[in-house]
């Protein structure tokens, strides 16, 4: 090959070197430039986020309760949004109260098999009681000490939903999807309020169905329910026996209420916050007992 020939080889790869460079920087600050933009969206949508709780919490403070659960509060400005969800927690099953054979109904209803009833129920158990006295199908203390990352069972009542994360033989998934949303530790009541209970736990309530908990659900638009009694004679009319009554408050107000607020900014990038409220009783109308910044987004696609 002439030294012309070589020349125009060299050339030819410092032009593919040199364009390589530049589409590889070029690349580079175009990846840089969307995660600032992605992180200034989710700023702004965290920043919504708040105020969107704070309204929420003054709405409520003014007792016009009802009119807030009917639905979303809402709001936004320059292509940003948030939605806030109001939640009374006594339409929820509280971990803490509901009993063994509650606590397994409820379990089975969600579509787990019998042995995974038994080993879960008897789990959940075992974190809640005082004792390490370990259940047929349980878990104490020295069933966790070896784990990649060792837990201690809480051996009482559960501080928050969290806790059955830990709990041995609940799977992500299943937690997410099932206990987050229909487990509490605010009702402090072993009863749930069929009027304000959403249709994903009237599904697992004992001695429910889905056909039972759609019937409930159409019935009280109609006309919310007045006591236990009313929910009773819907129950006995479909043929569920008296060991469902126990877990109905029917029409009993709750206190404690939880504030789910989502920001969106460019209707993509979106932040939850999340906290827990007591209304009423003392000096201060509000309130906040638990705070959550950063809620997961799947937590609430569940």
């Amino acid at each position: 090959m002439s030294r012309k020939g070589i020349a125009q080889l060299v050339v030819l790869w410092a032009l593919l070197l040199l364009g390589t460079l530049a589409m590889s920087f070029a690349f580079s600050m175009r990846t840089e430039a969307q995660a600032s933009r992605n992180g200034l969206e989710a700023a702004r949508a965290y920043f919504l986020a708040r105020p969107g709780v704070g309204r929420t919490i003054a709405l409520l403070s003014t007792g016009a309760t009802d009119n807030v659960l009917a639905g979303a509060v809402t709001g936004g400005e320059d292509g940003a949004t948030y939605e806030v969800r109001v939640m009374p927690e006594n339409g929820k099953i509280d971990i803490n109260h509901v009993g063994e054979e509650g606590l397994k109904e409820i379990l089975r209803n969600s579509g787990l098999s019998e042995d995974e009833v038994e080993s879960m129920g008897d789990a959940i158990l075992d974190w809640r009681d005082e004792d390490d006295q370990r259940r047929p199908a349980g878990a104490e203390e020295q069933d966790y000490a070896f784990l990649p990352e060792p837990v201690k069972p809480r051996n009482g009542r559960l501080a928050s939903v969290e806790e059955l994360r830990y709990v041995r033989g609940v799977p992500p998934e299943f937690f997410s999807r099932v206990l987050a949303n229909v487990f509490t530790v605010d009702s402090g009541s072993p009863g749930v309020n069929v009027n304000a209970a959403p249709i994903e736990v009237l599904r697992v309530l004992p001695g429910f169905t889905p056909e039972l908990a759609a019937l409930v659900k159409e019935r009280r638009k109609e006309s919310p329910f007045r006591s236990p009694g009313d929910v009773a004679a819907i129950l006995a009319a479909e043929g569920v026996g008296p060991s469902a009554i126990p877990v109905i408050l029917g029409g009993a107000s709750s206190r404690v209420y939880t504030i789910t607020s989502t920001g969106k900014a460019e209707g993509s990038v979106t932040r939850v916050i999340r906290c827990i409220i007591v209304v009423g009783g003392g000096p201060n109308p509000i309130k906040i007992r638990r705070w959550e910044d950063h809620v997961p987004i799947y937590e609430e696609a569940g």
